[in-house]
């Protein structure tokens, strides 16, 4: 495989100075070598075309150049003036064009996906060189300087406010707190119109053309980024990752409600402004989610799935010239119809049904194989009124191949596509921890696919407002015909991994990786978004939530008085303590678990909702690996989360996880959990039962806790 990334021919590459674009091809080049690829940068003039060469374009004037003189193209449309200017400006149609042109085409903001309405246009996002944008982690860095990275204004304005730089400084003075504004030239026509007690601000800093170097100097010696852009054709834009690489949370507008890392407001001063105070008080977490954000956007990650996305171009093209080719044959239209039937879907696995044969003797020969790795995963004989059914059921990107023993001739040649089709996804787990880690999974599932997507799992509710995409449907509505159903669940016996439903061992990766691996798409640690009603706050005091109960004993913190040690120091800082378990007493016949005498009593059926709303006003939330640990991640609030039976990439990322590591633990991932056994714990090396907890000292909690009150500034 061989790739041209098209030069734009305005600026160099790599940009010695402001070039978004031109930035992006530079590191396309750069990843795609180091990953094997042969990638070069040519002008369109330059380029000499075969089969073998797939040419990604960025602008649309070139793509459609590309298409008047036949090379077929890949396009990433960055235009934000396609959307400023209108659908019947000439930008718009220009760009539009290109898309409807293209083989595959991309945009990495999912507004403009909307926007255009073409099934040809997905979202994929701007990625980060972590390799080159890093965090210097100076303890001596002052949090509260701000900063704003950006080109503004307009091509038919540049001294236009697109980029919100008014709204942060206003937000600056009225906090007293320094604020630094650095870009290119073109800024300075900004600034002449700017406000005079604005532009003097005295702690107003303005910085042009910076190269990459002094860039990654001025994001290391900065507290928070913020970006009030207007109008973006990123999101999230390349600064804004840039800044999270280097350890900056991040203020700013977005075109989702929520991003990990940053603090999503509207785009006025107030908002800044309270979101800086926000942000301030919870620092460490923020930060550790901005990391976080670009470890999962980096380039490394990116250029994988852009891999993938070029083998997806090679299949469609060769289908895009199959198809050329049949419809320039002249055709013979006395040749009699067939009326063979063949009926096929993918609902929890692959069918094929023969009907309708004019010779009912007739056979044919039937593979379902993998498209990408070309592994036959099922070959049959079937005749009239006989099916068959490949036995996996996680998503495969099938080719059917129905061929005629009769005549020899190939009568369907099928390449799995799901777009506009009806697809089920139905987690196969009433676990709320499964269905918080999953669902983030489906929407992106979706996303790939541009299919019409259903999804049934227990609680919806949480996230029925959230994803207005994706129909939710009941357990027990199966009123819609799908064309391809899909059941992510735990299918793991006392004795083995059932490889028919899961692509790898699903005790060996992260749950969220679990969900990935089922439906096909790339792991990328997400939270999901969350619907629920914030009330009134029902705590009088600073109070800890905990969570103590759990389905087996080995998930428990075992250890006596462990949780009334803890409980006890917190309250001598000045903490209340609640717990929220569902359960006051909990176990199995004589191994019965209730909850610290010493704190508030919570526990009772009472909604997710209301649990959400104790977890959302709590100061941090300490719990096992469990759902309501998964729940207190989910809606961003710190969580310490104790255990011993997983290994620590099992759940979501936490920088406040107490394990003892000198002990046996692990035996969730490296043994076959039994079920049935309320005191399973297997592993035979171990030199006492659960020593894995009972191992963890109130001391090691009181430990992380005095670290995350630190992190968090909440002494």
């Amino acid at each position: 495989m061989k790739v041209v990334q098209v030069h734009l021919g305005l600026l160099p590459i790599p940009p010695n100075g402001w070039g978004a674009i031109e930035k992006i091809i530079w590191d396309y080049y750069n990843k795609l070598n180091e990953k094997g690829l042969e990638c070069e940068i040519k002008y369109l003039n330059d380029i000499k075309y075969n089969d073998n060469t797939i040419v990604h374009v960025h602008v649309a004037n070139l793509a459609n150049e590309c298409h008047s003189r036949g090379i077929p193209y890949i396009f990433t449309l960055h235009d934000h003036h396609a959307f400023l200017y209108g659908k019947d400006s000439p930008v718009f149609k220009e760009n539009l064009q290109a898309i409807e042109n293209s083989i595959i085409s991309t945009c990495p903001a999912k507004y403009l996906v909307d926007y255009f309405g073409s099934k040809k246009l997905r979202y994929f996002s701007h990625a980060v060189n972590t390799d080159v944008f890093t965090f210097k982690n100076d303890s001596n860095k002052d949090r509260s300087k701000l900063l704003c990275v950006a080109n503004n204004g307009y091509a038919n304005n540049q001294s236009q406010d697109r980029k919100g730089f008014k709204f942060a400084i206003e937000a600056a003075k009225q906090l007293n707190l320094p604020i630094t504004i650095a870009g290119p030239s073109n800024n300075k026509k900004f600034f002449d119109t700017l406000d005079t007690s604005l532009n003097n601000y005295e702690k107003l800093t303005k910085i042009f053309d910076l190269d990459e170097n002094g860039l990654i100097e001025l994001y290391n010696s900065h507290g928070i980024f913020i970006h009030a852009s207007e109008l973006e054709a990123g999101h999230p834009n390349l600064t804004l990752l840039e800044a999270m690489s280097c350890g900056l949370p991040v203020i700013g507008t977005f075109e989702e409600s929520k991003y990990n890392g940053m603090i999503v407001v509207n785009r006025n001063t107030n908002n800044i402004k309270d979101a800086i105070i926000k942000l301030n008080s919870n620092y460490q977490f923020y930060q550790n989610e901005a990391l976080n954000a670009a470890k999962n956007n980096s380039y490394n990650k990116r250029v994988d799935q852009l891999i993938s996305l070029y083998e997806e171009y090679v299949d469609k093209l060769f289908a895009s010239k199959f198809i050329n080719a049949y419809n320039s044959l002249d055709k013979n239209y006395n040749q009699p119809v067939v009326t063979t039937t063949i009926n096929y879907s993918f609902n929890d696995n692959a069918f094929v049904e023969i009907k309708d044969c004019i010779n009912k003797d007739e056979s044919f020969d039937v593979t379902f194989k993998n498209n990408i790795t070309n592994e036959v995963l099922y070959n049959t004989t079937l005749k009239n009124n006989w099916w068959g059914r490949c036995d996996f059921t996680y998503y495969i990107p099938y080719n059917l191949k129905v061929k005629s023993n009769l005549t020899g001739k190939v009568i369907l040649d099928y390449d799995l596509d799901l777009r506009d089709r009806n697809v089920l996804i139905q987690f196969d787990t009433p676990a709320l921890g499964d269905q918080l880690a999953w669902m983030p999974v489906a929407e992106q599932f979706r996303r790939k696919h541009n299919c019409n997507l259903y999804v049934k799992l227990h609680h919806k509710a949480l996230f029925e407002g959230s994803y207005d995409k994706i129909r939710f449907l009941n357990i027990d509505d199966n009123s819609i015909d799908m064309f391809a159903t899909y059941k992510p669940g735990w299918y793991v016996s006392e004795s083995e991994v059932n490889n028919q439903r899961c692509k790898n061992d699903i005790r060996k990766q992260p749950l969220q990786k679990v969900a990935a691996d089922y439906l096909g798409v790339p792991y990328i640690l997400e939270r999901p978004k969350l619907s629920f009603n914030i009330t009134e706050n029902p705590f009088k005091k600073p109070t800890v939530v905990i969570a103590t109960q759990s389905t087996s004993q080995a998930k428990y913190w075992n250890r006596k008085d462990g949780w009334e040690s803890v409980i006890t120091y917190l309250k001598s800082k000045g903490f209340d303590v609640a717990c929220i378990d569902k359960n006051h007493t909990w176990g199995n016949g004589d191994n019965m678990n209730t909850i610290p005498s010493n704190a508030i009593n919570l526990t009772g059926d009472l909604s997710l909702n209301d649990r959400m709303n104790q977890i959302y006003h709590s100061a941090f939330f300490i719990g096992l690996p469990s759902g309501l640990s998964w729940l207190s991640w989910a809606l961003g609030k710190p969580t310490i989360m104790i255990s011993g039976f997983s290994y620590d990439y099992t759940e979501f990322e936490t920088p406040y996880r107490v394990q003892n590591k000198d002990v046996c633990i692990g035996c969730w991932n490296d043994n076959y959990f039994d079920r049935s056994n309320w005191m399973w714990c297997p592993k035979p090396d171990k030199k006492e039962i659960f020593e894995c907890t009972k191992s963890i000292t109130p001391q090691m909690v009181i430990d992380t806790i005095n670290r995350l009150i630190k992190d968090e500034n909440l002494q």
